[in-house]
C-alpha cells in the first residue's frame, strides 16, 4: 500500500474558464461530447436518500472488480487496476476498507481541493490487489457549496469539474466506482454529469425509498445537458431475507411497487437485478467493524485469508468474542458475488450498445 500523487493533471479550472450564463449552448454541448467517451468505464453507485446502503454496495462492488482483474493477472492475461471514489463526509468507504488508520488519512481535504480547487489527486494504491482509493471524510462537505460558487460564474460547466478530473485519469483504470452522495444536489449534479452507468441500492421498503429512487430518476433527465449517456443501469436489492434461498413477500411487494415506478417514468421495469442480497445484519456490521469487504471477511471467517506476508489471519470475532458465522458470511459473501455480476453484466452491454451509436454517428 502506497500514497501516489497525480501531479501532471491538467487544469480543470481552466477548462471551463470561459464558460458563464451567456455561453452558446453548443460550447458546453462541445465539451460534454469531448469529454463522455473517456468515462464509459465510470460507475457511480446513488441514491436519492440516506440509509439504502450504497457505500456498502460501491465498496463491495469495487472489491469484486478488483479480484477480477487479479484473477486475470494471475491468468497472464491483461488487467488493470480499480479506482473507488467515495464524495461523502460520512467516509464509511474508508471505514469498510479499513484505511481509517493507514498511511494516509486527511479526511478528505485533497480530494476537495483537487475537485474544486485543481490540486493534485492523492490515491491510495494497492489497498486491496488492483484495488486504488481515494480518502474522504469531513472536508468533502465543502465540496458542494464550492461548485455550487463556481456556477455562480461558470454556470453548468462547473458541475463538470469531476468528470473533467476522472476524464483525464480514467484510461489508467478498468472501472472507476463512484459512490456519491445524495445529500447534496450540487453532488449529485456533478455525479451524474461523469458516470455513465448507475447502480441504486434499495435496502427498506418505506415510500422514502421509493422517493429516493425517483429522485435518482429525475435528476437523470434534469441533467442531459451535463451527460446524455448516464443512464440508471441497475437496481439492487439488499438486506432482505430468503426463506430456503427464495425471497419473501416483503421483497416480491417492494419490486412490484418499483416496477410501476419504473413504468410510470417510462423505463425498463428489466432494471431490477434478479440477484440480491439477504438479511445478514451481523455480519454486514462485522465486515465494517473489521474494515473487510464480504469477499474478504468470508476468508477470514473460513480461516483461509492471509496477510501479505502470507501467514494466515485470525477468524474475527464478534463484541461477545465468539467467532463470526463462517456460513453465514460465505453466503453473504456469494450474494454480493451474484449482484456484482449482474451488474458488470448489464454495464458492459450498454458500453456496447453506446458504442455501436458512437460508430453509427460517425458514419
Amino acid at each position: 500500500m502506497e500514497l501516489f500523487e497525480y501531479t501532471e493533471l491538467q487544469s480543470r479550472l481552466s477548462a471551463i474558464a470561459d464558460f458563464d450564463d451567456l455561453t452558446d449552448p453548443e460550447a458546453l454541448e462541445a465539451l460534454v461530447a469531448q469529454l463522455r467517451p473517456y468515462l464509459r468505464n465510470v460507475i457511480g453507485s446513488t441514491i436519492g436518500k440516506g440509509g439504502e446502503g450504497k457505500t456498502t454496495l460501491a465498496t463491495n462492488f469495487a472489491y469484486m472488480l478488483a479480484e477480477e482483474q487479479a484473477v486475470r493477472a494471475e491468468q497472464g492475461k491483461s488487467a488493470k487496476p480499480i479506482l473507488y471514489m467515495e464524495i461523502d463526509a460520512n467516509g464509511d468507504g474508508r471505514t469498510d476498507l479499513g484505511l481509517d488508520a493507514t498511511i494516509f488519512n486527511d479526511h478528505g481535504k485533497a480530494l476537495r481541493d483537487t475537485i474544486t480547487n485543481d490540486g493534485n489527486l492523492k490515491v491510495v494504491k494497492g489497498v486491496r490487489p488492483y484495488l486504488d482509493a481515494t480518502i474522504s471524510g469531513r472536508f468533502c462537505a465543502d465540496i458542494a457549496g464550492r461548485i455550487n460558487k463556481l456556477a455562480d460564474t461558470h454556470a453548468l460547466a462547473a458541475y463538470l469539474l469531476l468528470a473533467l478530473l476522472l476524464a483525464q485519469i480514467s484510461h489508467l483504470y478498468r472501472w472507476i466506482v463512484l459512490d456519491f452522495s445524495p445529500g447534496d444536489k450540487a453532488i449529485q449534479r456533478a455525479g451524474l454529469a461523469a458516470a455513465t452507468h448507475l447502480v441504486s441500492p434499495v435496502h427498506n421498503t418505506d415510500n422514502a425509498a421509493l422517493r429516493g429512487l425517483a429522485t435518482v430518476t429525475r435528476l437523470i433527465r434534469q441533467n442531459r445537458r451535463l451527460n446524455p449517456e448516464v443512464e440508471l443501469t441497475a437496481i439492487a436489492f439488499l438486506g432482505f431475507r430468503k426463506v430456503k434461498g427464495e425471497p419473501t413477500t416483503e421483497l416480491t411487494n417492494v419490486r412490484a411497487k418499483i416496477e410501476k415506478l419504473l413504468s410510470d417514468a417510462g423505463m425498463d421495469p428489466g432494471l431490477i437485478l434478479d440477484e440480491y442480497v439477504r438479511d445478514a445484519r451481523s455480519i454486514a456490521t462485522l465486515c465494517r467493524n473489521h474494515g473487510k469487504p464480504a469477499r474478504e471477511f468470508a476468508l477470514a471467517a473460513t480461516g483461509k485469508l492471509r496477510d501479505e506476508k502470507g501467514e494466515l489471519v485470525p477468524r474475527p470475532r464478534d463484541e461477545n468474542g465468539r467467532y463470526a458465522d463462517a456460513e453465514m458470511s460465505v453466503n453473504l459473501a456469494d450474494d454480493y458475488s451474484s449482484v456484482a455480476r449482474g451488474v458488470i453484466t448489464r454495464v458492459r452491454q450498454r458500453n456496447v450498445q453506446l458504442r455501436e451509436k458512437e460508430m453509427q454517428g460517425a458514419s
